[in-house]
């Protein structure tokens, strides 16, 4: 406690010495500079080191921030019920990197449909190529994320196959291959199709993609379906 107001009146009577007031030009002499350093007296207390929780401990809790390369990663399922029906996984995609032009690449690159026809399509309304998963989530993580796919021009999108060879028996007989379309088993046909609210609601989100406008797009989806009905 000496040590402390000694220093403290040492320091005092050496403000004294100043003038009130400093000059906005004023220099000071190195002269009277203090020659011995000025050591600070001891606190009374030792300060303590911060603590930092291992990674290997087992207590629970939020983490205060993540490290680089922590950010969770979901399963991405990108399905396509109508024509042409996909169904592709892609697992462990980072929820803040992917984005939904990322899924289309991927798409393509597996299919070869052009990129200019796959529209990514979430709770079946549009997701801009820009969107990342997590703002598709809107904060809520999941361990998988469906992602529905809306190929423009169906099945015509699609490169074209290589001609199958015709296959021969018995010299000069040959098979006749049937080339009409079948639709897949447990795949809905015709009307099936018409009367399913899931293809007025693809057509939702196609129109509303097109017109930009949800209002239009709903009332032109009553009136077609109206119209169908009839």
């Amino acid at each position: 406690m000496a040590t402390e107001v000694a220093f403290a009146k040492t320091f005092l009577s050496l403000l004294d010495t100043k003038p009130p007031k400093i000059s906005p030009d004023h220099v000071e002499d190195p002269k009277n500079y203090h020659t011995n350093p000025i050591l600070l007296p001891r606190p009374r207390r030792a300060f303590s080191r911060p603590v930092r929780s291992s990674p290997s401990s087992g207590s629970s809790g939020v983490a205060s921030g993540s490290a680089p390369g922590s950010e969770p990663s979901v399963t991405v399922l990108a399905r396509s019920p109508r024509n042409p029906p996909l169904d592709i996984v892609f697992k462990s995609q980072s929820i803040t990197t992917t984005s939904a032009l990322d899924i289309k690449h991927a798409v393509a690159a597996q299919t070869g449909i052009p990129l200019a026809k796959i529209k990514v399509l979430y709770n079946k309304k549009p997701v801009g190529d820009s969107k990342t998963i997590k703002d598709v989530l809107a904060g809520e993580v999941k361990g998988e994320v469906e992602f529905g796919l809306m190929i423009m021009g169906g099945a015509a999108s699609l490169p074209a196959q290589p001609p199958k060879p015709e296959v021969q028996e018995g010299g000069d007989n040959k098979m006749e291959v049937d080339t009409q379309p079948v639709a897949a088993p447990g795949q809905a046909s015709g009307k099936e199709v018409l009367d399913s609210e899931e293809f007025w609601g693809d057509l939702e989100g196609f129109l509303q993609q097109r017109v930009r406008d949800e209002k239009v797009a709903r009332e032109a989806v009553e009136k077609f379906r109206g119209a169908w009905r009839v």
